[in-house]
């Protein structure tokens, strides 16, 4: 009962939000707070038994004789809910300072706690109709959190989501119907459920079904439109969310179709992999070389997760067990890398006006805790060693000699070399140029913000470092990805 404990005790929070704001905002607080941090508790308590083998499983619901909602929690489940639940209970601490005094609270935090609950519903699917319900209902749900600031840029760019998301979702939806007709079977297992005896034009339109439709969360180009307008347009602490997890969810879709749709031998038979490999390896570079000429900070992020998230893909487009290793892994550790820039952007927005990367002169010297934290997820996100974006970069690195391509070891070094263009700039001109100017926006406070704020911030920072000393440490991600795999490549 565990995986349906944390998969819905957020919806508690919905109520709860709603009936403790009519208290007050600390009691809100106090009570989301709490309600998140058992939720990543849940998430957490699950991995000691995953790696030992055991199965947590549960029908929810029949809905037809021979298809139910279904749960279950395997390692790669396992990995990307504690990652989700860890990540959304910083931003929920964030929230409460960097949303006090906003409109439409009650609104707010009720679509965030919706949105954590049915994205660990994805995590945990256990068949592909409960992975389409949840994965839909979070991709939808999340309009509200983009368009809450309700300026005219944000509700375009909601407007902008919505259409992407509908049309991703509807090939998705597709894929489903079309895997069920031909398979009977619908249920995620290791191997996969279709097999090279059913008509290969089928597999073929099934597997772009799914890859379309994915990548469009995933924001693969040419599917990644909606992502540089959601970022800056959405509050920084669900832009954290929705860069961390959200956008990673697409990539989790697409690793649970390969492996537990379609299975290793069925793919490398097709031949259709080392297609995803280039739309990956292009995705890489293109958006990192996009990010490189975006002035907004939030949408110079936007650019580098998409950017990012094709590492992901290349990962699985390799279909080599440790290019999927360092996959599984890089989710996690560009949850937290991401997550800290995020944070700091709002940080920065919030306490001295600054948007753009023209007028980030000398913040290190008002805010020096802030830019020492945006420092550190700078440097992860390169593949400084020892941090946990080197963990990820090492095993995508040793993937792609393992199956031969070295041509991809470019990708990777082009990507983190490109990174250290659009991201070290903003280090330096935070720590080594003078400000021409004070923002117009300044509070005038000239200080850092306030703990609710910053402990998150600097939390997230630290995951940056722990994950990559500690990459190795049973019940870090590295062990849930190796389990995982060895199940795929078995």
């Amino acid at each position: 009962m565990v995986p349906v404990a944390a998969v819905f005790l957020p919806l508690v929070g919905v109520v709860a939000g709603l009936v403790l704001g009519r208290i007050s905002g600390r009691a809100r607080a106090w009570g989301l707070g709490a309600i998140c941090a058992a939720t990543a508790a849940l998430t957490i308590a699950l991995i000691p038994g995953v790696l030992d083998g055991s199965v947590y499983e549960i029908y929810l619901l029949r809905l037809t004789p021979v298809i139910w909602i279904h749960l279950r929690v395997d390692a790669m489940g396992a990995l990307f809910a504690a990652t989700a639940a860890l990540l959304w209970l910083l931003a929920l601490v964030y929230s409460v300072g960097y949303m006090a005094n906003e409109h439409r609270l009650g609104r707010y935090y009720a679509f965030f706690m919706l949105c954590l609950s049915w994205t660990l519903g994805v995590a945990y699917a256990g068949n592909l109709l409960t992975f389409l319900i949840f994965y839909e209902l979070f991709s939808i749900l999340t309009y509200p959190l983009v368009v809450h600031e309700e300026t005219p840029e944000a509700m375009a760019a909601g407007t902008k989501y919505i259409i992407y998301i509908l049309m991703g979702g509807s090939l998705v939806l597709l894929g489903v119907v079309f895997t069920f007709f031909l398979a009977g079977e619908q249920t995620l297992a290791a191997g996969g459920i279709l097999n090279a005896t059913m008509d290969r034009t089928s597999l073929l339109v099934i597997f772009w079904c799914f890859i379309v439709g994915f990548g469009v969360k995933a924001a693969l180009v040419p599917m990644h439109g909606w992502v540089p307008d959601a970022h800056p347009a959405a509050p920084a602490p669900f832009s954290a969310v929705l860069s961390g997890v959200m956008v990673a969810a697409g990539s989790f879709g697409i690793m649970r179709v390969a492996f537990q749709v379609f299975g290793v031998e069925l793919l490398a038979e097709l031949g259709v992999m080392p297609v995803l490999a280039g739309i990956a390896a292009f995705t890489v570079v293109f958006a990192a070389i996009l990010a490189v000429g975006q002035d907004n900070i939030k949408r110079r992020l936007a650019y580098s997760t998409i950017s990012q998230m094709g590492y992901v893909a290349l990962g699985v487009g390799l279909l080599g067990a440790e290019a999927t290793i360092g996959a599984l892994v890089h989710v996690t550790n560009h949850a937290f890398m991401k997550g800290t820039l995020f944070l700091c952007a709002g940080l920065l927005i919030k306490r001295a006006g600054i948007h753009n990367v023209s007028e980030i002169a000398g913040a290190a010297k008002r805010m020096p805790v802030t830019m020492a934290a945006f420092a550190l997820a700078t440097l992860g996100m390169i593949g400084t060693p020892p941090l946990s974006g080197f963990i990820s970069k090492w095993y995508l690195g040793l993937g792609i000699l393992d199956v031969d391509q070295p041509l991809y070891l470019a990708v990777l070094l082009g990507g983190a070399l490109l990174a250290a263009i659009y991201l070290l700039p903003i280090v330096y001109a935070a720590y080594f140029k003078t400000p021409p100017t004070i923002a117009a926006e300044d509070t005038g406070e000239g200080a850092e913000a306030p703990a609710s704020m910053l402990v998150p911030t600097v939390i997230a920072s630290t995951l940056t470092l722990v994950l990559g000393l500690a990459a190795t440490v049973p019940g870090f991600p590295y062990s849930l990805a190796r389990m995982a795999t060895e199940a795929f490549f078995r």
